[in-house]
């Protein structure tokens, strides 16, 4: 799904360049706490998160994010906006909350890297039992 087709579903507002809202967003990902982000999110995931501060740029850039969202109207500061300009980094905020959002995007089929571990865990499990345990 393009990151245009996000943000008409969430009546979101793009605060950087509307040229960056041609990518397309396979995975995305929730959370506040960026040590989440850094441990469980997916590289090139879109971000749904509350928090508005430089450290949510610094994860972007290390994960290399596809996007962030920011919900219940929170707006990122003039020095995040230029920040995510000269990086590209597509920003948007909506008034919807975070459970909303989370849900109205998983019901149009995103998901997360929850949803690709399980299928890797399968994966693992299927060698297991073709592999024998030699301990």
């Amino acid at each position: 799904m393009q990151l245009k087709e996000i943000k008409n579903i969430l009546s979101c507002k793009s605060i950087t360049n509307e040229s960056l809202l041609e990518k397309e967003i396979d995975y995305c990902y929730a959370a506040d706490m960026m040590s989440d982000v850094l441990k469980s999110c997916k590289i090139g995931s879109l971000l749904i998160t509350g928090l508005v501060n430089q450290q949510v740029l610094q994860v972007s850039e290390i994960m290399d994010l596809d996007g962030i969202i920011f919900v219940s109207g929170k707006e990122p500061t003039t020095e995040m906006t230029e920040t995510a300009k000269c990086k590209s980094l597509p920003l948007l905020t909506t008034e919807k909350h975070l459970f909303e959002v989370c849900g109205i995007l998983y019901s149009r089929g995103l998901r997360g890297k929850e949803i690709q571990h399980k299928e890797e865990n399968e994966s693992r499990d299927t060698l297991q039992s073709i592999i024998p345990d030699k301990r």
